[in-house]
């Protein structure tokens, strides 16, 4: 399984390999590639990495992925590109698919999307991913060690208009130490979502009681257009008795903000977390 995705992943695999632990030592941007487009056109970017000085020769093989996340944020990758309803993953062609990179060479790939003239409006995604292949110009093994294998992913975001960036807060449960907001993707394209939690004494608004922020996080538009987001928090059981006012500030890069409000009485409102929620 993949860690957290986008914009980068990178997974270790064990392997049998002589010198003991090893791990790839390269450098990339790993930028997300956001690309505006219109049905009927093609649109080109390149994704480069750079091995190290001190990194022998590395074998990398290329392929698109389709990704999506479950309400908790959990990331899943389906081989097969196209498999999700809002997949670009087939408009994809990757130059070249497969090569070899010299001490201190540079990776690069021509990522080509040729977007279908029927495609309708709003966002598409996949990952491209690259995976490091044992070197078939390796001399043979002499010993058994451990080697890492990496695999490298980073995401693909056709926005084809008119685009609709949309997004609605649905509840915020607040507990002694965390806040949880459900928010929804109503839109018709993944969004990218900044933001923070502020606690203030009702009647007073002067300066909050306590306040978070809230980790990026990208919602696309399905298989699943709900997320959880949490955010740790002061103790509040802490806070003295009393009226307060919970104020969530979302951004999504828009010309305005998104916001919810809610009063909470303490210590009687506040929420027991669900385990692993």
């Amino acid at each position: 399984m993949k860690p957290a995705f986008p914009p980068l992943v990178l997974a270790a695999v064990l392997a049998l390999a002589p010198g003991g632990l090893r791990g790839l030592d390269f450098s990339s941007s790993f930028q997300t590639f956001k690309v505006a487009a219109r049905p009927g056109t093609t649109v080109t970017r390149t994704f480069e990495l750079r091995l190290s000085d001190q990194q022998p020769r590395v074998h990398f093989k290329a392929h698109i992925e389709d990704w999506w996340q479950s309400e908790d944020g959990t990331h899943s990758f389906y081989r097969e590109p196209g498999t999700l309803a809002r997949s670009c993953g087939r408009w994809i062609a990757l130059d070249p698919g497969e090569m070899a990179v010299e001490t201190g060479g540079t990776l690069a790939v021509r990522i080509t999307a040729t977007i279908p003239a029927s495609a309708g409006p709003g966002g598409y995604w996949c990952a491209l991913t690259v995976d490091e292949l044992p070197d078939p110009l390796a001399p043979p093994l002499t010993g058994v060690g451990i080697r890492f294998l990496a695999s490298i992913s980073t995401g693909i975001f056709l926005f084809l208009d008119p685009v609709v960036r949309q997004i609605e807060i649905s509840d915020v449960e607040i507990a002694p130490r965390r806040a949880r907001l459900t928010v929804r993707n109503t839109g018709n394209a993944p969004v990218w979502v900044d933001g923070h939690v502020e606690i203030f004494r009702q009647g007073s608004e002067e300066a909050p009681v306590a306040k978070a922020d809230l980790p990026s996080t990208t919602l696309l538009t399905g298989p699943f257009a709900r997320r959880f987001v949490m955010a740790s928090l002061p103790d509040l059981a802490a806070l003295p008795a009393g009226r307060y006012r919970v104020r969530v500030i979302l951004d999504l890069g828009l010309d305005h903000l998104v916001g919810a409000q809610k009063d909470l009485v303490l210590p009687n409102d506040l929420a027991k977390p669900t385990p692993g929620r």
